[in-house]
């Protein structure tokens, strides 16, 4: 059996022509620009991605195929890392020949010479239209099926109350035929009690519908808030009113105060009256359900290091654990009838007005909730 000696595949081959090889072969782009950002050299890769033969891109700046309102950024990173080192790494786009953007993967090596002097950079570009055209359809996939959660959140949401309006409104067209009939007959009062009833029944559906829109409605508005400096002791006046307006005091007592030397804060007035509106809501539900023979909540403004806080707290039953960690998922509602949207938009508002929503609550302890948000400009003067 013949035997020969092992020897290397590339016995005899130059290794720089084996390098330029593996670069010329490779299916990213790659080019060499000098310190001042020049190219040097370039590849079939990068012709093949960006459409500029060696020909026609040697010799010219990096800037040419690099957007005009990246191109700073761009200046900036190159001396950044002539002074510092280090390997970069950046999703990115860059212009094609022929106008259009192209998304790529950026690595940007810096290339030294023996006294460790960055003299040059090697630039791969690896091309990553596909990855973004897939993000691009998830993303839309995905707010589709959001859309359609929602769509039918909504149909559920305005089914239910429609089909107590048609049925009370069919009862009452008996109960008025019955009492035409008997015209004369029995007792007036009996049908009047009855239809009462339904008219108030009816009443409150036509309520609650309205209650839905408005949710879905202020989903949209989440985003277009209108702040101005708001005098806080008026804007709690006014929600004070409101709340005693639509809650009986036999129901529950509230306390409003704000802290001395308190007197704007930089908000949107009527999505903070939502926010407040649909805690307090939530907090006389939960009283009336544990049946308290007196509720209490009460509301305070204070100043908090960088910004204000307002605090809302009851007595009620307090939220059980399981249920705080689903608490502010949207739809998601412990109420036989709820749009479960009310904690979820509080806090995207008190999101979007840079502050934080939190829920301190504990069975048979009470709730209370802390929203932060940043000073007005008056104020941290």
């Amino acid at each position: 059996m013949n035997s020969f000696p092992e020897k290397p595949l590339t016995a005899g081959i130059d290794e720089d022509v084996i390098l330029s090889a593996i670069v010329e072969g490779a299916t990213d782009g790659i080019a060499r620009i000098d310190a001042d950002g020049r190219i040097v050299s370039w590849t079939t890769g990068a012709e093949r991605l960006l459409g500029y033969s060696r020909e026609e891109i040697v010799g010219r700046e990096i800037f040419t195929i690099v957007p005009e309102d990246l191109r700073d950024a761009v200046r900036a990173g190159l001396r950044r890392q002539i002074q510092e080192g280090g390997v970069y790494h950046e999703e990115t786009v860059r212009i094609h020949k022929k106008g259009k953007p192209v998304p790529v993967l950026l690595t940007r090596v810096p290339l030294q010479d023996a006294r460790g002097k960055t003299v040059a950079f090697l630039v791969i570009f690896k091309d990553i239209s596909e990855k973004k055209k897939l993000q691009k359809q998830v993303e839309t996939l995905q707010r589709d099926n959001a859309m359609a959660k929602v769509a039918a959140k909504v149909a559920h949401e305005i089914r239910n109350p429609l089909g107590v309006l048609f049925l009370k409104s069919d009862l009452m067209v008996e109960r008025l035929e019955m009492a035409f009939e008997n015209w004369g007959k029995g007792n007036p009062g009996q049908h009047r009690a009855v239809l009462e009833k339904y008219v108030s029944d009816i009443k409150r559906q036509i309520s609650r519908l309205e209650e839905i829109a408005n949710n879905y409605l202020q989903i949209s508005k989440i985003r277009m808030n209108e702040r101005e400096d708001v005098d806080l002791h008026k804007f709690m006046e006014d929600l004070e009113a409101e709340l005693r307006e639509h809650h009986s005091s036999d129901e529950v007592t509230f306390v409003f105060s704000v802290d001395a030397g308190l007197t704007t804060a930089y908000l949107d007035p009527q999505q903070f009256q939502r926010v407040f509106a649909n805690l307090v809501r939530n907090s006389v539900e939960a009283i009336q359900l544990s049946h308290k023979r007196k509720g209490r909540i009460e509301m305070r403004v204070a100043r908090q290091e960088g910004g204000l806080e307002f605090l809302v707290s009851d007595n009620g039953p307090g939220i059980p654990a399981k249920i705080q960690e689903t608490i502010f998922d949207p739809f998601t509602t412990t109420k036989s009838i709820g749009t479960g949207l009310g904690l979820y938009l509080a806090r995207e508002i008190v999101e979007n007005h840079q502050g934080s929503l939190v829920i301190d609550s504990a069975e048979g302890q009470g709730t209370r909730v802390r929203i932060t948000i940043p000073l007005g400009d008056d104020e941290a003067a």
